[in-house]
């Protein structure tokens, strides 16, 4: 099934019962073409009725559909045959626009349906997507037809002398089915470039409330969401002799960049255990497994105006000089408890940091303080 979703994610596909009631326009007489195409649109439809349980739409066939039930009140209640026969391809690109310039001023109140449904966070997410890909590919189509129509306008006012039956074949019936057929392989080039980019893309598991995974998002997409998806992350400390080793965070980090922080941190990946993503946060370490072994401490939400995360805070106790210096990162020093003490609330550690330190003070580093007296002295190491 992925592979059928893979192919039918193009939303542009919906264009083809309109694109094939222009091509047999060109050949047989309008009514049996516009039969042959509603008949098609209907089987179309009811194939996607039907796909929708896998989540596969095709959001196009609809203003399709609209513009077939509005050129039947020209063969019902209008008696204009001779305009039909003629100008069938053009009236055809007029409904449409019409129908899509309609389906524009819906897409606020859609939205906001989707949004406030009932249905599952992963459900509406892969939802208000599909819905936003339809949007974009209605857009460019009513552009396009919109250009279309106006140049047909340019060159109905143009002197008689200056025409030819060529150009008026290719503008009047040619054009708008080649239209159609490049939005559909462009919005398929589009995706094709998409998917290659997603498949690069750091994807992050969605949590309820409750912590429980509900479904996925792309990192770039959540960073572009402040505070609307819930995240797991690993954080590890590394404590030597009652001091904690800190260096600054990356100048890309969303929360606190370029702030003093622990070394060791990553989010945790789709699909990925708490455990691999720790082994991965300590992997560039290039130490071998049974010489460090992080122990779980807490696991806590942190929230702030950009980011909600479930953190599992870990930590790393050295005691062994030669270990604490393959540890180290580059330009990070050891702080002890009262000089951290000493600038909390400064701007100079982490909002993460600043939400632990209470809690690794009055358990790991008391016991370690315990042992290492020295560890609080006011001397910076």
């Amino acid at each position: 099934m992925n592979r059928i979703k893979k192919g039918w994610e193009n939303q542009a596909l919906g264009l083809v019962p309109l694109l094939l009631f222009l091509f047999l326009d060109n050949y047989f007489s309008y009514l049996q073409s516009f039969v042959v195409s509603v008949l098609f649109c209907m089987v179309c439809m009811l194939i996607f009725q039907t796909l929708r349980r896998d989540r596969i739409y095709a959001f196009m066939l609809l203003p399709a559909s609209l513009t077939f039930v509005l050129y039947s009140f020209f063969l019902i209640f209008l008696k204009v045959e001779s305009v039909l026969t003629i100008y069938t391809p053009l009236i055809v690109e007029v409904l449409f626009v019409f129908v899509l310039i309609l389906i524009k001023f819906s897409k606020k109140h859609l939205m906001r349906q989707v949004r406030n449904s009932d249905s599952p966070m992963y459900e509406r997410t892969y939802a208000l997507t599909t819905l936003n890909e339809f949007f974009f590919v209605s857009q460019i189509t009513q552009n396009l037809y919109t250009l279309h129509l106006f140049v047909v306008i340019l060159y109905s006012i143009v002197p008689e002398q200056m025409k030819t039956a060529l150009w008026t074949r290719f503008l009047y019936w040619d054009l708008g089915l080649i239209i159609g057929v490049l939005v559909i392989i462009y919005e398929q080039i589009r995706l094709m470039m998409l998917q290659g980019r997603l498949r690069k893309e750091m994807w992050l598991p969605v949590l309820n409330e409750k912590g429980n995974v509900i479904g996925s998002i792309a990192y770039s997409v959540s960073r572009l969401l402040p505070k609307k998806y819930y995240h797991p992350i690993v954080r590890i400390a590394l404590v030597y002799k009652g001091m904690l080793y800190l260096s600054k965070r990356n100048s890309y980090s969303c929360v606190s960049a370029s702030l003093l922080d622990y070394p060791f941190y990553r989010y945790v990946l789709f699909r990925q255990s708490i455990e691999d993503a720790v082994r991965q946060a300590i992997d560039k370490l290039k130490v071998k497994a049974h010489v460090v072994k992080p122990n779980l401490l807490v696991r806590y939400t942190f929230e702030n105006e950009k980011v909600k995360h479930q953190v599992s805070l870990f930590v790393i106790r050295v005691n062994d000089e030669n270990t604490l210096n393959s540890l180290q990162y580059k330009g990070g020093k050891l702080w002890s408890v009262r000089q951290i003490e000493a600038d909390l609330g400064h701007g100079i550690f982490s909002e993460y940091f600043e939400k632990e330190f209470s809690y690794l003070k009055n358990t790991i580093l008391l016991a370690e303080s315990l042992f290492n007296p020295e560890a609080f002295a006011e001397k910076k190491c």
